[in-house]
């Protein structure tokens, strides 16, 4: 009796080691993903960003860390999007992705239902997925309700995650001043986004980007109010960051000296 305890004893450790070294390779895994993510979201390479997305969803069964695996997954479709836009990326493609993307991180939210970070991008990306179906009233109205959704569900859970602020700041960013938009309440969350922001951590597949996020946003609104020196001191910021940026070196920086030149030729 007691050597068939003892067995049974022996048999238990065994299967939860190897659950244990089984959790410890897909969190290594996820680790590897989002750093090499990060660099090809700043980069805007699209076929890395698919390459990487295929990856990440093999890691969605994992007990443990699935809801990581969904969440990196819908990132690399979200940012697909996001730096393809840029590159003029066809309306219909675009709505694929992020249907893509809404579905991984919906998943991932309810896999962990206390995972901010999920609701938040869910919600950024069913704020997209409005502005893709604007010419349908009740398809954007269903996607604007669900950005609102999450994103209550994401500021009830962490109010001060910087990603979180990222995305409440958007309505503020890009709706007319008669729709509710207001680049001062923007500005505001992107300062606290700066602020709030944590240093990285490469050792945790945790999502922790954001910091170079608000100082890109925060260049942006400021070029928009025309204050054309802090963006440049913002954009700088970010760019001592993550050197390797597309967006800020070689769009967002340009349009804030095309904007100095104008209103110099202009007078203003």
């Amino acid at each position: 009796m007691a050597t068939r305890r003892l067995i049974g004893f022996i048999a238990f450790c065994c299967l939860l080691s190897a659950a244990e070294a089984r959790s410890s390779r897909v969190e290594r895994k996820l680790v590897a993903l989002k750093a090499d993510l990060m660099t090809a979201d700043y980069r805007a390479d699209l076929p890395k960003l698919t390459t990487l997305r295929d990856r990440a969803a093999k890691l969605s069964n994992d007990s443990k860390l699935g809801y990581l695996a969904d969440y990196w997954t819908g990132f690399a479709s979200w940012r697909i999007v996001v730096n393809g836009a840029s590159a003029k990326m066809a309306p219909e493609e675009a709505k694929a992705h992020l249907q893509r993307a809404v579905a991984d991180f919906e998943s991932s939210a309810r896999k962990k239902g206390d995972f901010a970070d999920a609701h938040a991008a869910a919600a950024a990306v069913h704020g997209w997925l409005a502005a893709y179906n604007n010419a349908d009233q009740a398809v954007m109205n269903h996607e604007i309700e669900n950005y609102k959704r999450f994103l209550n569900r994401a500021v009830e859970l962490e109010p001060a995650n910087p990603r979180v602020l990222w995305i409440q700041a958007v309505p503020y960013m890009v709706l007319p001043p008669e729709r509710g938009g207001n680049l001062d309440r923007a500005i505001e969350f992107y300062r606290q986004m700066i602020e709030n922001a944590r240093p990285l951590i490469p050792q945790s597949p945790l999502p922790d980007w954001g910091k170079v996020e608000g100082l890109m946003s925060l260049s942006y609104a400021l070029m928009s109010k025309s204050d054309l020196d802090g963006a440049t001191e913002q954009a700088n910021a970010a760019l001592r960051l993550r050197p390797d940026w597309h967006y800020v070196r070689d769009i967002l920086v340009p349009q804030i000296e095309a904007k100095r030149k104008q209103q110099g030729q202009t007078g203003d």
